[in-house]
């Protein structure tokens, strides 16, 4: 595929605004010089991170239960059951020495958490660490991650196939869909944490104040979370996840679901402050020296934690501990876990035993909690979160909504704009060639909206609209439709828009795929990034439709229609409500009839960059049309749901 100068377009915008927060915070780190200002920081650090995961659902009855127990040398190992939500059921494995019991004195607890394993606590490294720790006289449990294990939480939703039996695809389409409602699955997955946290506390022969997390990967990142977010923790040992935000973004590294954290590092937040939330607290850093997850940043993160540390007078109480190889919990890495977590305490540090298949621990016997009498899966909620959006929302909402979430605004000035050295379009089918323009609207510094339109010879370097004037936005790519749609029109000028990363600055980054849809691919990879940073991609392409709006205004177009095609529908809608006084008449084609149906019936197959995040708290798409004050007109109406295209 070829690519054109502007494909890097997307990559250098947000990488000028990691640039610009890791300046900030290193002149902020080389200001920190005193016990008073780590503490300062510290408290910084842990406001910020409860904010950005915001309120959490009330305790509810874990209505917990152990489903079966047996014993493997002078080990008890159990399968629980557990409510982390009303009937949101929780899976997961109790290791706990023989001698454990309510009248024996009690012993130091751990929250295990899984990585991206399919069979999720099952897995055989995961359940060795839970196993080996009650060996070393801990008690240990381990659950099962939604979407992994026997927590498969669409097996019964209609068209959601594609993505079963594979975590991370049902990961991200809990997360996409989700994060309509402006929740996020990192969100859920931390609070299973938290209560599995409280399943532990509860058990007679923990004791309370001595308990540790760790995890992999996947369950690398949620210990890290549940370390920064819940006060009970006193000791940490995350593995293969923590470098720093810059370095995934940088290396066009694509995360997963739960790592997305909205509006996290446009705060100042980096990896390092998960653990300097609750420093000086003792703390130990796993990783590899091949791991995908960049050492070099995983150097960086324990160089600002131990900074903070040593401030506080305990440098000695964070570890690093790299092991060779690549991602993965090891026997390596889990025999530095059990060294850290006994140094803390008074259990011992002991080889490892070797567990076998056949030790694989169930507590369902279809192999899915959400196959028992009153299981509520994500579905469920989901459905019932559809079911409750609000309805009636006018033209100020949305406009207030816009704003404040996305940064879409009425443009306050012109752009300016370049004007590309024109051409041919041919084809490629023998058919005459055509003369094209292509201007470049300069939306905001680093970002260019291309304007196309068919000119009479090749060479005509003026911008100016007829009286009448329509603006089109390209679903994919403008020049292709606007030969595709617009070679016969004369009574208008015709401009069709190439929004920031589509059509002529078209990216093809993270996974290298063709298909920038795919899983993991440019428009998850550049979306996931714009919520991070508090700067939606969606948002900013729609930035891109006004400021192209805005000059067509001003280059003769008296009477103005904005029109759309599928994502392009979208980001028209968009527009018209945030300006509306740019705009004569509306004209969407392939728009679905409602964002909250699709999320209802389970399935949502459109690109996470699709819709505006957090629309269905302010209203769905029949509000959105009914809000707008011009005339509009649906053509081809989409429907999502109905549609048999690949699972984005």
């Amino acid at each position: 595929m070829m690519f054109s100068p502007y494909s890097d377009m997307l990559q250098n915008y947000y990488a000028s605004k990691f640039d610009a927060l890791r300046s900030e915070r290193t002149m902020r780190f080389a200001q920190l010089r005193t016990a008073e200002d780590a503490e300062k920081y510290v408290h910084w650090a842990r406001r910020t991170v409860r904010e950005a995961f915001g309120p959490f659902p009330e305790r509810t009855p874990l209505n917990a239960r152990v489903v079966s127990s047996t014993v493997k040398d002078g080990v008890v190992i159990e399968a629980v059951l557990f409510e982390s939500r009303p009937g949101y059921l929780v899976s997961g494995m109790l290791c706990r020495p023989e001698t454990a019991t309510a009248e024996a004195a009690k012993y130091p607890g751990v929250v295990g958490l899984c990585g991206h394993s399919e069979n999720g606590k099952n897995y055989i490294g995961y359940r060795s660490f839970c196993y080996n720790l009650a060996r070393c006289n801990f008690v240990s449990f381990l659950i099962d991650p939604a979407g992994q294990g026997e927590r498969d939480q669409f097996t019964k939703v209609p068209g959601a196939e594609r993505f079963r039996d594979n975590c991370c695809s049902e990961h991200n389409q809990s997360g996409k869909m989700l994060g309509l409602f402006d929740d996020h699955f990192g969100k859920w997955r931390v609070w299973d944490a938290i209560r599995a946290l409280d399943y532990l506390m509860e058990r007679p022969e923990v004791d309370g104040s001595v308990l540790g997390v760790t995890g992999c990967s996947g369950g690398g990142t949620l210990s890290s979370y549940l370390w920064a977010l819940d006060d009970r923790l006193t000791m940490a040992a995350p593995c293969c996840y923590l470098t720093s935000f810059f370095r995934n973004y940088d290396n066009e590294l694509p995360v997963d679901a739960e790592q997305i954290i909205p509006r996290l590092a446009a705060a100042g937040f980096e990896m390092a402050d998960f653990l300097i939330c609750r420093a000086p607290l003792p703390a130990m850093i796993l990783a590899k020296e091949e791991d995908f997850f960049d050492p070099r940043g995983t150097r960086e993160c324990f160089a600002e934690a131990e900074k903070i540390y040593t401030l506080l007078g305990q440098p000695d109480a964070l570890k690093l501990h790299f092991a060779p190889g690549g991602h993965g919990y090891d026997e390596k890495s889990r025999m530095a876990m059990y060294r850290f977590f006994a140094a803390q305490t008074k259990a011992n540090s002991v080889p490892e035993n070797e567990l076998h298949p056949g030790d694989e621990v169930y507590a369902t016997k279809s192999g899915n909690v959400n196959d028992l009498p009153g299981a509520r899966p994500l579905p469920r909620f989901l459905a019932e979160m559809a079911d409750a959006v609000p309805t009636g929302s006018g033209l100020e909402a949305w406009r207030n909504f816009l704003g404040r979430v996305h940064h879409v605004t009425s443009p306050e000035t012109t752009p300016d704009y370049k004007l590309i050295r024109p051409g041919y379009h041919s084809d490629g089918g023998g058919a005459a060639q055509r003369a094209i323009s292509v201007i470049g609207v300069k939306t905001e510094p680093g970002i260019l909206g291309f304007l196309h339109t068919i000119v009479p010879e090749p060479y005509a370097y003026r911008l100016q609209s007829k009286a009448e004037c329509l603006l089109h936005v390209a679903d994919f790519d403008a020049e292709s439709e606007l030969f595709s749609r617009w070679t016969g029109h004369e009574t208008e000028s015709v401009f069709v828009l190439d929004v920031r990363g589509s059509g002529k600055s078209m990216s093809q980054t993270s996974d290298r795929n063709n298909n920038r849809y795919a899983p993991y691919a440019t428009e998850y990879f550049y979306d996931a990034t714009g919520i991070t940073l508090d700067d939606s991609l969606w948002g900013g392409r729609c930035r891109d439709v006004l400021a192209a709006l805005r000059l067509l205004r001003a280059n003769g177009a008296e009477k103005l229609r904005l029109s759309g095609s599928g994502q392009g529908a979208m980001l028209a809608l968009g527009a018209a409500l945030a300006a509306p006084e740019l705009i004569d008449a509306l004209e969407l084609h392939h728009l679905p009839p409602s964002m909250s149906a699709m999320v209802g019936r389970g399935v949502y197959r459109h690109a996470q960059s699709f819709a505006p995040r957090g629309m269905l708290t302010v209203g769905d798409i029949p509000d959105m049309l009914a809000a707008l004050p011009m005339p509009y007109t649906l053509c081809e109406p989409g429907n999502d749901y109905a549609t048999p295209a690949p699972l984005y």
